[in-house]
């Protein structure tokens, strides 16, 4: 991510998202103007002996600058840019520092004053009190005042008292709490209550009160609160429990199951001891602990999936959620081969020797196509296995990239995969937030706006030496998630090649995380966000452009359709095409494919600057 340089503007920006710098040009450049002259008072603010003359030369600096600030039009334009609305308080810290080491503590004091005026951020109030230049003003009643103020707004947010440890008997005001504090948050700070219009928030609180108090433990108490965050329809919204209970909900057998032609198969067997069960990939599910597996996802599954979409329900009911449960309570499946043979196998949910699938996995397909699977985002190991294999890469003739199991993580590591394979800067996603107006509450009326960030769209530039330029494609589905489906919007936006198989999650963001009673945690998606050029995708998903859907023989038959699309269709890209934007309907065996040149058409559309992390 990145930001501008400059004293404590690292600090402040952290407010917001540590995100990049954007802007309209005219603020921008009023903040470059500020900056410097910040940076040319620093010099002597900072020198090892400041001087009487120094100081002063500082003070005047300083001050001139916040005669530019207080312009008229530059604090219109402030107005709509956080990043040049907050400088003024960073001149007059700056100032309160320069007065504080003169000696002038009453001049110090009204610049720090005015400074909080502006807006208070918990985050300084540590620096106050480490900072050299402010030693003398320690002692100060209003200095202290002002440490006070901070310390006060950090505790609001930060819910301490109503929060605490793990207790396997969490009282009933602290169970009401967690329940008041989790609405009360998701009320104020949730981005998506237009993607349920017909939910009730007020109404769900008063249902779930009785619940909670009737709750006889924590365990109990988390089992009716963890199906408060589903009714919100949003994969960035959970509740999760503490860290002590988990094994009693998420405890599983290593089997990766899914749903084809509406069927629930076995997909991968990660454990010798399961496959000397008989268990084998193509195997069919059709019941759980007695139960018809439809009906036990539907009603045992689904009340605590948190579910953007229906391709994203499918994988969390079906796959993700199907065989949790209790550590201690084995699971029976009704197994049905494809012989039709049915029986009941009963396994345990802990206690195995698992064998997973190597990550990252990398492999050149006939036809000179080189295909890698870029498993997750969480870290920058999915840019360490691009760049390993990029000797191989650029010597392939088209290359295919696999985010179908990818959850998400960090946007930035995709958006440095990208960059390899364009010169120009990596279109990025729009960005906003919710914002209410207690003014115009005051006044009678409601309204929900939703705010852009600064950051918002504009293109990710980062400078890489060698550029793919032949011909690519995208494999995508419903597992597809997150950071994941930042990567697809922008890899779609570039024009640069073909997405290839189904649509992805639909739920992507930032949420806000934050702790409740008895060690458990929430997260709550405050950041809304849409595709380079406007687009919305969350609560819908991205679409391939050509679909495939696997089936149940394909899986028993060991095939992967969708890779194997995405290589007839890299292996027919007609030349005379190469460098067009491609813009066409999925015909299977019949579907002409175009496909951009290593330029791509990078920043189209943008309107202003990314930002990593979901």
């Amino acid at each position: 991510m990145r930001t501008r340089c400059g004293w404590l503007v690292g600090l402040v920006l952290s407010l917001y998202g540590w995100a990049a710098m954007a802007g309209e040009p005219a603020a921008m450049g009023y903040y470059d103007q500020v900056q410097q002259a910040r940076d040319e008072a620093r010099a002597y603010i900072v020198a090892p002996h400041p001087g009487q003359q120094g100081l002063q030369q500082a003070v005047s600096i300083l001050k001139r600058a916040l005669q530019t600030l207080d312009q008229p039009n530059v604090m219109g334009l402030a107005d709509g840019n956080d990043y040049l609305r907050s400088r003024r308080a960073d001149v007059l810290r700056d100032l309160a520092a320069a007065y504080a080491l003169q000696g002038n503590r009453s001049a110090a004091l009204d610049a720090l004053e005015a400074a909080q005026s502006e807006a208070l951020y918990p985050v300084l109030a540590s620096y106050y009190r480490q900072e050299k230049a402010f030693a003398s003003l320690q002692n100060e009643p209003r200095f202290q005042a002002m440490l006070a103020n901070l310390d006060q707004a950090g505790r609001l947010w930060q819910a301490k008292s109503l929060t605490g440890p793990y207790t396997p008997q969490l009282d009933e005001v602290h169970r009401i709490a967690g329940l008041s504090l989790f609405w009360s948050e998701a009320k104020y700070n949730f981005v998506h209550f237009d993607h349920v219009p017909q939910l009730d928030w007020d109404q769900v609180y008063l249902d779930f009160l009785p619940q909670v108090i009737a709750a006889k433990d924590t365990k109990a108490y988390y089992e009716v609160l963890m199906r408060l965050a589903p009714l919100l329809h949003d994969g960035h919204t959970n509740i999760y429990p503490p860290e002590a209970l988990q094994s009693h909900f998420y405890a599983r057998p290593p089997l990766v199951t899914g749903l084809f032609e509406n069927r629930v198969l076995v997909t991968g067997v990660f454990s010798p001891a399961l496959a000397t069960k008989g268990l084998r990939v193509g195997d069919e599910i059709t019941a759980i602990d007695g139960m018809e597996v439809h009906r036990y996802a539907q009603e045992r599954v689904a009340p605590y999936a948190s579910i953007a979409t229906p391709q994203d329900g499918e994988v969390r009911m079906y796959d993700y959620g199907l065989l949790d449960g209790d550590a201690d309570q084995p699971v029976t499946l009704t197994i049905r081969n494809a012989q039709g043979a049915s029986r009941d196998v009963t396994l345990a949910r802990k206690g195995y020797d698992e064998k997973w699938p190597t990550r990252f996995a990398f492999r050149m397909l006939p036809g000179s196509i080189a295909y890698l699977v870029l498993s997750h985002f969480e870290s920058d190991a999915a840019v360490k296995a691009f760049e390993q294999h990029l000797p191989q890469i650029m010597q392939a003739k088209g290359l295919i990239l696999d985010v179908r199991g990818n959850g998400g993580g960090n946007s930035d590591y995709g958006m440095r995969i990208l960059s390899y394979l364009s010169e120009r800067p990596i279109p990025f996603l729009r960005e906003r937030v919710l914002s209410v107006s207690p003014y115009w509450r005051m006044q009678g009326q409601t309204m929900l706006e939703w705010r852009r960030l600064p950051d918002s769209g504009v293109p990710y530039v980062h400078s890489e030496p060698v550029h793919f330029s032949g011909p690519v494609a995208v494999l995508t589905g419903p597992r597809s998630f997150s950071a994941a489906e930042d990567f697809v919007a922008s890899f779609k936006a570039m024009h640069r090649g073909l997405l290839v198989g189904r649509p992805t999650a639909g739920s992507t963001g930032q949420p806000l995380m934050f702790d409740l009673p008895g060690g458990g945690k929430a997260r709550i998606c405050v950041k809304r966000e849409t595709s380079p050029d406007g687009e919305p995708f969350v609560g819908i998903g991205i679409a391939p452009d050509i679909q495939v859907i696997t089936t149940v023989a394909d899986i028993r038959a060991g095939r992967d359709p969708v890779l194997e699309r995405a290589e007839q269709a890299l292996e027919n890209v007609d030349q005379a095409d190469h460098g067009q934007d491609h813009q066409h309907e999925d015909h299977h065996e019949n579907g002409k494919q175009h496909f951009g040149d290593g330029a791509g058409d990078a920043g189209q559309g943008a309107e202003a600057q990314p930002a990593g992390g979901q």
